[in-house]
């Protein structure tokens, strides 16, 4: 079990309740912090990211939804660029191939189901490719 499991599970009252103030922060990059819900069959992550935040062209094996609580984040797909404020949801199907960049500081619910990848297997999305030899 990882740091942040154990961690959480430590936040986790018996009902599965979870509280973000009291959820140390896991820095992903210098630019992305998350706190990490891990559920039965779900994990929500409450992503907080400077502007200029990136993430590098990948996909994901199970459908995610991102919540945007407050600021905005635009998602590059094949077809076509999305902005998702405040108050907006995203959803990205199984498979589908994106990058994002936060625009403004931005807070945003990360929601995996089963079959998503688990949060903290995703940290080489937000390094520079060119450091790792799959980038070459």
């Amino acid at each position: 079990m990882n740091r942040n499991r154990e961690h959480d599970e430590r936040k986790r009252t018996p009902e599965g309740v979870f509280d973000w103030e009291q959820m140390a922060p896991e820095e992903v990059t210098e630019l992305s912090r998350r706190k990490t819900a891990l559920g039965e069959n779900l994990t929500v992550a409450r992503v907080e990211l400077s502007r200029g935040a990136t993430t590098h062209r990948h996909q994901h094996e199970g459908a995610k939804m991102i919540v945007v609580l407050l600021g905005s984040w635009r998602f590059t797909f094949p077809s076509r660029e999305v902005t998702v404020r405040a108050n907006q949801l995203l959803s990205i199907p199984a498979g589908l191939e994106h990058s994002s960049e936060a625009l403004e500081d931005t807070v945003a619910l990360d929601i995996c189901g089963a079959g998503g990848r688990a949060h903290g297997e995703d940290r080489f999305l937000q390094r520079d490719p060119d450091q790792f030899l799959w980038g070459v």
